[in-house]
């Protein structure tokens, strides 16, 4: 399948477009499935700002991620964070990021994916934004085929 390219970040992929929202998946896979959801509309920066139609949606998309990664790697448990830090700092004053989530999937056991073996050293704590286990986009192509292969709409 052809995936598009992140408008802002050209080495993530757009997993799933939607009305409202878009996930796409990033190039650290440190935790596999690593990924955000977007907000289409940047005027909004704050949850309590959403509609009803996109919380419906937003909530829709994190369960179909959720099933599909389980589904997929036998995930264990999902950190979510919707931090906006960035927005504020002066050098994004006049470039704000929409509103968007991140989803930390979390692993109790190995698992193995292309070769390759990814292991959660701290599972059952905070997950550590400084780990770092950058992929190329064929590995990001893969991993987005085989998340929609179990995605069930």
């Amino acid at each position: 399948m052809k995936y598009r390219q992140h408008p802002r970040y050209p080495n993530q992929i757009i997993l799933k477009e939607m009305s409202y929202w878009y996930i796409s998946l990033w190039e650290n896979q440190y935790y596999l499935g690593r990924a955000s959801i977007e907000l289409r509309d940047t005027s909004k920066r704050h949850l309590s700002e959403l509609s009803r139609n996109e919380v419906l949606e937003l909530f829709y998309i994190i369960k179909q991620y959720e099933n599909a990664l389980k589904k997929s790697f036998n995930t264990t448990n999902f950190n979510w964070t919707c931090l906006m830090n960035n927005s504020y700092k002066e050098e994004n004053k006049n470039n704000p990021e929409p509103l968007h989530l991140h989803v930390w999937p979390r692993y109790k056991e190995k698992v193995s994916f292309m070769n390759d073996v990814f292991e959660d050293e701290i599972f059952g704590h905070h997950y550590d934004k400084n780990k770092k286990k950058y992929v190329k986009r064929e590995f990001l192509i893969n991993l987005a085929d085989t998340i929609l292969s179990n995605w069930k709409e």
